[in-house]
């Protein structure tokens, strides 16, 4: 694994030194007494801190998932999806920061092991694709999002491509994101980020491929210019967009219909990434024990958290119609292994049901 060095503070720090990096680094590292604390990245800092000066370390922090030094590429993928991160953390074996590894680097490793899919981006992009003039507001690209039922728009100025802006880039948890535009954070004073024009927030350096590029030469071109997505053309005509998750999860359905079922997995909260694997060792291993006698398929499990509890639900269909099952438990690990056993309960009972009952005959 590409390990890339980043500042590493301590929680006591303030925020303004994170974001000196942060104009040239996706994420900063931030530790607490000796250890690993988490990250800072503008996904954190972009709630409406104006004073950063004033702010410590320690009240921004991110927690995604921690990568080991020795992390496979599987490994890696199956992080990098369980939220929109664009680097995550890599720790050695005694748990002491190393750096960060980005989306770049796993696709460069996905293509040194062969793993990424032989198929052309037209398979895999998003589209249609939607443009929108980089002097437009936020508010009206959240409006062309909403109306056009899309997640990502391509931004033009005077009809060229220059970037492309998500849904992510522009409202991160409901706030407004300043992941572009990164230097109204240092700001003092209150700004409408709805009327904001959509220059500040662009990811910037369209990269393009032509649409009868391969799969590998889109990731390729990712490498090369160091960004996250590409839009596919057709002589000049946006067709749609194609990012690295796109890649991860085309990847991870490859991998679950070659080991067993496929579950979608929602709703886990940056504290809570760990608990994925949990999900496919106990809910998971029981849809995998009943899969081929009920032709299991379109799994799926909700996590939603309250103040106090979880609330875990699980959804599967089957040939004999679906099932739904809700939980709500003081902890993740408790639901998760209750709605394991209530589903394994559920099967046992329908399976018994099926079997043929014993003729009875009566001597004469």
């Amino acid at each position: 694994m590409e390990i890339v060095r980043t500042l590493i503070l301590d929680s006591s720090d303030s925020l303004s030194k994170a974001l000196t990096k942060l104009d040239e680094s996706p994420a900063v590292i931030v530790t607490k007494n000796g250890e690993y604390a988490g990250i800072i990245d503008h996904g954190y800092v972009s709630h409406g801190i104006r004073e950063p000066h004033k702010v410590k370390c320690d009240n921004v922090l991110s927690k995604p998932p921690v990568l080991l030094e020795s992390a496979s590429v599987s490994e890696r993928v199956e992080a990098f999806m369980l939220g929109h991160f664009k680097a995550l953390p890599v720790l050695d074996a005694e748990r002491k920061p190393l750096g960060i590894t980005t989306r770049v680097e796993l696709l460069k490793d996905m293509v040194v092991e062969s793993m990424v899919p032989q198929m052309k981006v037209t398979e895999l992009m998003s589209s249609p694709a939607f443009t929108i003039d980089e002097n437009e507001t936020v508010g009206g690209a959240k409006k062309v999002l909403k109306d056009n039922g899309t997640h990502r728009l391509i931004v033009t100025r005077k009809g060229k491509f220059i970037g492309i802006i998500s849904t992510y880039d522009i409202s991160w948890g409901g706030k407004p994101n300043l992941t572009g535009g990164h230097k109204d954070i240092h700001m003092s004073e209150p700004i409408n980020v709805e009327d904001m024009k959509l220059s500040g927030f662009l990811r910037p350096d369209a990269t393009l491929v032509k649409e009868d590029a391969t799969l590998e030469e889109a990731v390729r071109r990712m490498i090369d210019k160091r960004v996250s997505s590409v839009i596919v053309v057709s002589e000049s005509k946006p067709l749609g967009v194609v990012s690295a998750l796109d890649i991860f999860r085309k990847v991870q359905e490859m991998a679950s219909a070659k080991d067993g079922i496929q579950i979608q997995v929602s709703g886990l909260g940056q504290d809570d990434a760990a608990y994925f694997s949990r999900i496919y060792q106990k809910i998971g291993h029981v849809l995998e024990k009943f899969g081929q006698s009920f032709n299991i398929r379109n799994s799926s499990v909700h996590v939603k958290s309250n103040k106090s509890t979880y609330v875990v639900t699980v959804y599967f269909e089957t040939d004999d119609g679906h099932v739904s099952l809700k939980t709500e438990r003081g902890t993740l690990k408790e639901g998760i292994d209750e709605l394991a056993d209530e589903v394994n309960e559920i099967l046992r009972k329908k399976k018994e049901q099926r079997k043929p009952k014993p003729r009875v005959t009566h001597a004469r």
